[in-house]
């Protein structure tokens, strides 16, 4: 049975949650405060139990219910949580749903429209559940992370129907690996699973390459060739790096696309092919559509469903399994002895940012294989661009060592301030106000922060001893953002000497 808690000051909220959860096979647990929620919780972890589902109130008698979230997304079951508010608005909206929550529902509530979203949730997390227990073939995607557990369940959603998938994501996320998964969890699973690298076909042999060609249709046709998109009849066409297919090729290929029929190269007959297209790429199309080097219909008809692998930095609780079969694998092909990594290089690992992602992994995990020889693998194994990396980012806090958090924004204001009494030298007129302090302190201290966990949030909050809705407004206030920062804030004026 699934669990549900209500945390709601409100009691007609708690009895209408109840109504409605019970209606729908939930058992309802409630509180009046995040207290009573916090003793529940507690409870519900020493007896063994998890939640499913948390509706929770933003303001309640003893904080901010905004400020828990990401707390209670932690716990047992890592339950879902639906925010509730009597006084709603975009940007709490905003904060919320970026920090995780499910929904974002004003008062007063309705019944019906409660009970549908609580379905819903009950729906996800039963399909879910097949990903997380094996169920879902899911060969060399490693991890259990929320994120990368998120992208699997809509993988699994896709694997379900026959839609179009688009397959999004940074350069060496793993999208292929998503496209394959994909297909063998599909209806079409035992037919063919064919792969286009976009980049490896030349411009002038795309269509041939496609659609396949007759003899003598082109100089260096020798001889008749069937293309790529007969050959996936009944089976899945992967189009890797869709985003470098050339325009020209692109409104031939959208019309095979729609009729699943099309011309070989030089011949005078159409044939048809049943194929399901999977398409990635690690290009945002959308701005290829703005600047004419894409098609706005293709792109589309590609995105039937659109599938987001997340990045490395986004799943950091996956690397110690992602590293141990890195090694496995690489000791296993070379016939080195077994070795392991010690928790000093997991350290390292889950503090660099892997621009490269899951395949940089890969590729220094197979790197400190070989450099660690019979022995066990060190820090020093490491590839030195990730060593220097790392040796840069502590830079930036001189007093840090790997593993430290940064100083919290309290403790940053304090330095700012007794910064600029160290400049005597500075006149009443120019010396900053305490208001002008503060928010350069604050400004310098979150771009920081921002640049520490590259624009994560999730991660940069607790770090900075915030939440994630407080981390949100603070960005807000100073006109910056969590990818581009343009602090507004007036700088300290420099001394000005006597």
């Amino acid at each position: 049975m699934a669990r549900l808690l209500v945390i709601d000051d409100e009691n007609l909220i708690r009895m209408l949650t109840r109504e409605a959860g019970e209606a729908l096979g939930y058992e309802v647990l409630s509180a009046a405060s995040l207290r009573e929620g916090r003793i529940l919780l507690d409870a519900e972890t020493a007896a063994g139990r998890s939640l499913d589902l948390i509706v929770l109130d933003v303001m309640l008698p003893d904080g901010d219910g905004l400020a828990e979230l990401e707390r209670l997304t932690k716990g047992p079951g890592h339950p879902d949580v639906i925010v509730i508010t009597g006084h709603g608005n975009a940007s709490a909206a905003e904060a919320a749903l970026s920090a995780g929550a499910w929904d974002y529902l004003v008062k007063p509530l309705r019944l019906r429209e409660l009970t549908r979203i609580l379905g819903e949730v009950i729906q996800w997390r039963q399909t879910r559940s097949t990903v997380q227990d094996g169920k879902f073939q899911r060969p060399d995607i490693i991890g259990s992370s929320s994120a990368l557990t998120d992208a699997l369940h809509e993988l699994q959603e896709a694997a379900s129907s026959s839609v179009n998938v688009l397959i999004t994501g940074e350069t060496g996320t793993g999208k292929d690996l998503f496209a394959n998964a994909l297909h063998l969890n599909s209806a079409r699973a035992a037919g063919p699973f064919i792969t286009v690298d976009c980049t490896s076909m030349p411009d002038n042999l795309v269509e041939a390459h496609l659609f396949g060609h007759t003899r003598g249709a082109f100089t260096g046709a020798d001889r008749t060739r069937e293309g790529l998109l007969a050959a996936a009849d009944q089976g899945t066409l992967f189009l890797d790096e869709v985003g470098e297919l050339p325009l020209p090729a692109q409104g031939s290929f959208l019309r095979a696309l729609e009729q699943h029929r099309f011309r070989p190269v030089g011949e005078i007959r159409e044939i048809s092919s049943d194929f399901r297209l999977v398409a990635a790429t690690n290009r945002n199309l959308d701005d290829m559509v703005d600047m004419d080097l894409f098609r706005s219909d293709l792109r589309f008809r590609l995105r039937g469903m659109h599938i987001h692998v997340p990045p490395l930095r986004r799943r950091l609780e996956d690397i110690p399994a992602l590293a141990a079969r890195f090694i496995e694998s690489c000791c296993q092909h070379n016939g080195f002895p077994y070795k392991e990594a010690g928790q000093d290089v997991l350290d390292m690992l889950t503090t660099y940012s892997w621009p490269g992602n899951v395949r940089e992994l890969k590729h220094a995990m197979e790197r400190a294989c070989a450099a660690a020889g019979n022995g066990r693998i060190l820090a020093r194994h490491l590839p030195m661009e990730i060593r220097i990396s790392l040796a840069k980012s502590r830079l930036s806090f001189p007093g840090a060592t790997l593993g430290d958090d940064l100083p919290s924004l309290k403790a940053l204001s304090g330095i700012a301030a007794k910064a600029a009494l160290k400049t005597p030298s500075e006149t009443a007129e120019k010396f900053p106000t305490l208001k002008e302090n503060r928010a350069r302190a604050d400004t310098e201290y979150l771009t920081a922060l921002l640049a520490r966990f590259h624009g994560d949030v999730r991660r940069a909050a607790p770090a900075a001893g915030l939440s994630r809705g407080h981390l949100y407004e603070l960005l807000k206030k100073y006109g910056m953002t969590k990818d581009g920062m343009s602090p507004p804030a007036s700088p300290l004026p420099s001394a000005a000497p006597e």
